[in-house]
């Protein structure tokens, strides 16, 4: 039966690799990643102000200072009482028809019984 050396399972292996000449040698990932993190951040940042320049302006926000509407004037239409009791009198002629009808429809039995 084969042993099995625990201890150099979890060693780490040092490997040395020749990476060779390459046209980003040497690569600074932390430079890099601090002017993508810094250029998304301006952006945003000129985004915003952006946003808020438009929503304040004239045309979205009521501008940066809304000013006083004086009240206009505020027409009254007025109801005429015949045409409206002649409209209610038509509607309950019409409902006192529907009930008659309903009332005087002939059930429909069922043959097979």
């Amino acid at each position: 039966m084969k042993k099995i050396n625990l201890k150099s399972l979890f060693r780490r292996k040092n490997k040395t690799e020749d990476i060779g000449h390459s046209v980003a040698w040497p690569v600074n990932f932390i430079r890099d990643w601090k002017i993508m993190v810094l250029i998304f951040a301006i952006g945003l940042a000129s985004l915003s102000f952006l946003a808020w320049q438009i929503y304040l302006s004239d045309r979205i926000g009521g501008g940066y200072l809304t000013p006083e509407l004086p009240p206009s004037n505020i027409s009254i239409k007025t109801v005429d009482e015949k045409k409206l009791q002649a409209g209610l009198l038509m509607l309950e002629n019409k409902q006192i028809d529907y009930l008659k009808l309903q009332a005087e429809q002939t059930k429909l039995v069922d043959p097979s019984l």
